[in-house]
């Protein structure tokens, strides 16, 4: 796909990398911010105390001058200016006094105790004193405007770095996505494929060049070996055609004394040339050059012909082998070459089934499953039991070369079919997907 999901950036090690390294650098600027929190607090404490001091100093020389109603009056005016100090006028009380500041002057004189503390008190003459405060509510509605601004500060860069580390994230995953399909589609044997190159010019525009003459090259390589592949069977089999011919004819005397021999030779040499025909007719199956004369046919008649070709071989073995019809199914197609690729398929579950095992043939709506409960084959062995001349490690006790299911998807293919293998719990499931019956 195109598009980088949630789970893709869940296993992305770009985007946690990114991810670390915003973290990081969030931790790092919440510090820094609390730091200059800290100080713009601290700094704005010191601010509202000398603005106390200058306070305090102002009332002490209105108390030098002894005027007790000058001073309620000052202290009314400024409480209804909603002034940043709080002023409180009660008795004074000296034992308190004397063990809390440091200075107290009696008489008319005046004394300013503890200025540096939020209150600050001044002793009139009348024997009361003028508390003198810092409004608490400043300080809370000083909190409430920075401590916003603060968290926006911080919130706003770390969603905007989220931001971008996700787009940046997605865009690495979407090139790295369309490398990935590109790649895909060689595995699974598509020829042509071309990764996209922009015009930046960029790491991953070389990347592909790469990857694009890299796969030039093995086309290039695949497409020699099987021309040699295909040379050597056709070149190979008219002079072992003309040794079988000659060893029959050896053998029509009926009086060498290598009699034993001869047949041995004569039998080897028709298994290599039926490997040789094999591998020829898949080469021209797979390249066009065979000419198919296609008539309309019933996948079930031919189903059922090959069910009663190979009806001995599975009673020998005690199987159950049985046709069973879920719809019917009718294509146009060459009617020898699908019967050989449903007589391989069948042929293969016979031999990979033991003794009293099942084969069943299904003819659907999709075409035709083989299905068996035999040995199975494992999951990395399914793509690759098709290629010719593979064979995994148990059927090397049976007689073959390889080739039965490279002719079955041969056939399927030109008949614009595809086959597929899947488990059959146990056994195998063998599908050839074709078009839609006619």
């Amino acid at each position: 796909m195109s598009f980088a999901g949630p789970d893709n950036l869940s296993r992305s090690s770009i985007f946690k990398v990114l991810l670390y390294f915003i973290a990081c650098v969030a931790l790092m600027f919440m510090l820094f911010t609390h730091q200059v929190f800290v100080s713009s607090e601290t700094f704005y404490h010191k601010q509202l105390k000398r603005e106390l001091n200058s306070e305090t100093s102002t009332f002490s020389m209105l108390a030098a001058t002894g005027n007790i109603e000058n001073i309620r009056q000052s202290v009314a005016n400024r409480s209804k200016q909603n002034n940043a100090f709080t002023y409180r006028i009660s008795s004074a009380s000296y034992s308190a006094t004397s063990s809390s500041y440091p200075a107290v002057l009696s008489g008319n004189n005046v004394s300013v105790l503890n200025v540096t503390q939020p209150e600050s008190i001044i002793l009139l003459p009348n024997k009361e004193q003028l508390v003198i405060g810092i409004n608490p509510e400043l300080l809370q509605e000083y909190r409430d405007t920075v401590t916003p601004m603060l968290l926006t500060g911080i919130a706003i860069p770390v969603i905007l770095m989220l931001a971008g580390a996700t787009l940046f994230a997605v865009s690495i995953l979407n090139k790295l996505s369309r490398v990935n399909q590109g790649m895909n589609r060689v595995i699974y044997g598509e020829k042509g494929v071309k990764l996209p190159v922009s015009r930046n010019d960029d790491e991953f525009d070389i990347l592909a060049i790469h990857l694009n003459f890299l796969i030039e090259q093995v086309e290039k390589k695949e497409n020699s070996l099987k021309s040699l592949s295909v040379g050597m069977a056709h070149d190979l089999r008219t002079p072992i055609a003309r040794m079988k011919l000659r060893l029959e004819s050896l053998l029509v005397t009926n009086n060498s004394p290598h009699q034993n021999e001869l047949e041995a030779c004569h039998d080897d040499l028709e298994i290599l040339l039926g490997m040789f025909n094999g591998m020829l007719e898949i080469a021209n199956l797979n390249s066009g050059k065979q000419n198919l004369e296609k008539e309309y046919v019933d996948l079930s008649k031919i189903s059922q012909d090959v069910i009663e070709f190979l009806l001995p071989i599975s009673d020998e073995k005690k199987q159950n082998l049985y046709l069973r019809q879920d719809a019917p199914y009718h294509l146009q197609g060459e009617p020898s070459l699908l019967f050989r690729a449903i007589y391989n398929l069948v042929e293969n579950a016979i031999k990979y089934t033991p003794e009293c095992g099942e084969i069943i043939v299904i003819v659907d709506n999709f075409g035709l499953v083989v299905t068996d409960n035999g040995y199975g084959v494992s999951d990395e062995n399914k793509e690759r039991i098709r290629e010719p001349m593979f064979r995994v490690d148990r059927s090397r006790t049976h007689q073959g070369f390889g080739l039965g299911l490279s002719l079955v998807e041969a056939v399927i293919v030109c008949h614009g079919g595809e086959l597929a293998f899947s488990d059959n719990n146990p056994g195998l499931r063998a599908r050839l997907l074709l078009p839609p019956s006619y």
